[in-house]
């Protein structure tokens, strides 16, 4: 018995082994492909939890001298592969998180509804069907501005997804467009966004800022990871800062730097940690990893991003995109 249970698992990892070679060398976009790839990635995580639960379960049965007993290790399996369940529900339920900002300034707008999408890692467990179905949400939810906060790509993006994500995105409708940021995924993989964006008619904002209909400013940033040698002073030279102002910063770090001009700034990056505890380590690093921080009339709100990266898992921590209320 013990022997066919290890041939078994033999089996089923040399055939996860090779769906992740051929993933990485001809990338294949078919929804039979996607649908296969998500279980051996749910194969691959299962094994990985259930590994670490055993390690804990052999190390505490040395520790108290106490004989192994296969009830616990059948109970530990259920628990990894429940665990893992929860975090694909999590991945595959995209929630709307809503925020009401007000922006002491007077201009003729009396409100303006955002929605703010950052993070899908298209190919990462989201695919360009799921991409549709957030297109018909945001044209059903009729937003004023749509802004695109980095990382819609990243390593495991297949060629083929990329102009086919951007097509579809492009046919969202808002008011005054849709505006985009890189994230430093796109900078990994050396992505040449802005040909692309302008293909698609997506504004984009590379160390630059937009007037829009003279009511209210929109600047967007590059991303840390290229260190840019561009200040916020630089890129706000000509602007109007008497107007509404909107950051788009893929990295919230810097949001002090970007406070000087922005009323609000949108911004991901941190998946709010993805994996707890994940998020115990996101919030060391920022002084806000995810939700709304209010610092002298100036808002900071950061998503945990519409994907998930490397796998399409999420645990305690959810996938989602923003709308936000802004009022004047």
């Amino acid at each position: 018995m013990k022997k066919s249970w290890h041939y078994t698992l033999s089996i089923l990892t040399l055939i996860a082994i090779m769906t992740l070679l051929i993933e990485v060398i001809f990338q294949p976009t078919s929804s039979l492909w996607f649908v296969w790839n998500n279980i051996i990635n749910f194969y691959i995580l299962c094994s990985f939890c259930f590994f670490i639960w055993i390690g804990l379960y052999h190390l505490w049965c040395h520790i108290i001298h106490h004989k192994h007993h296969s009830f616990f290790i059948i109970c530990l399996l259920l628990v990894s592969i429940s665990i893992t369940g929860l975090g694909y529900s999590s991945h595959f339920h995209k929630e709307i998180i809503d925020y009401h900002v007000t922006i002491p300034k007077n201009t003729t707008l009396s409100s303006l509804k955002i929605a703010f999408i950052s993070d899908i890692h298209i190919g990462s467990g989201t695919s360009p069907q799921q991409i549709k179905n957030l297109v018909d949400t945001l044209n059903q939810n009729q937003y004023d501005l749509i802004c695109l906060g980095g990382d819609i790509f990243d390593e495991n993006s297949p060629q083929d997804y990329i102009e086919q994500t951007l097509k579809i995105l492009s046919a969202a409708h808002s008011k005054y467009g849709i505006y985009a940021v890189d994230g430093n995924h796109e900078k990994y993989i050396s992505l040449s966004s802005q040909k692309l964006y302008q293909k698609y008619k997506i504004t984009y904002l590379n160390e630059k800022f937009v007037c829009i209909d003279g009511l209210f400013n929109i600047i967007g940033r590059e991303d840390v990871s290229l260190h840019s040698s561009t200040s916020i002073d630089t890129i706000c030279e000509n602007m109007d800062s008497s107007l509404p102002t909107i950051v788009l910063d893929h990295n919230p770090g810097r949001y002090k730097e970007n406070q000087k001009y922005a009323d609000i700034q949108l911004s991901g990056h941190t998946h709010a940690g993805q994996i707890f505890p994940g998020n115990v380590i996101t919030n060391l690093l920022y002084d806000n990893d995810y939700g709304l921080l209010v610092q002298d009339h100036h808002s900071l709100i950061v998503s945990s991003g519409y994907g998930s990266w490397g796998f399409p898992i999420r645990f305690m921590t959810n996938c989602e995109y923003v709308e936000v209320y802004v009022s004047f």
